[in-house]
């Protein structure tokens, strides 16, 4: 980048579905860090200079599982059934969690 002015934000945890990550951004004007994170698929939880940012794969799964929560014992199985059927992992058995 041509910019000058260059920072760099360290540790930014960033948490994913099966662990946490620490990354170290460069950012300046033409680069700011929440661009950076969402080209690498974490959602920053601040605008400017976030300190932590979350995959959009769990960021998924969670909005998946509110769309389906409710009052009942299945909700959490529901929810899991349906997110791995979208990548690709399909169960033989229905209601096979419950």
């Amino acid at each position: 980048c041509s910019c000058t002015g260059h920072t760099v934000l360290k540790q930014v945890i960033a948490v994913y579905m099966d662990y946490l990550d620490y990354i170290e951004l460069h950012i300046c004007p033409c680069a700011p860090a929440p661009v950076q994170l969402v080209k690498q698929g974490l959602f920053p939880c601040s605008p400017v200079h976030p300190a932590l940012a979350v995959s959009l794969e769990m960021l998924e799964f969670m909005s998946e599982l509110f769309m389906h929560l409710a009052p009942k014992e299945a909700a959490w199985a529901d929810t899991l059934v349906k997110f791995l059927a979208r990548w690709g992992h399909v169960f033989k058995a229905q209601d096979l969690l419950c």
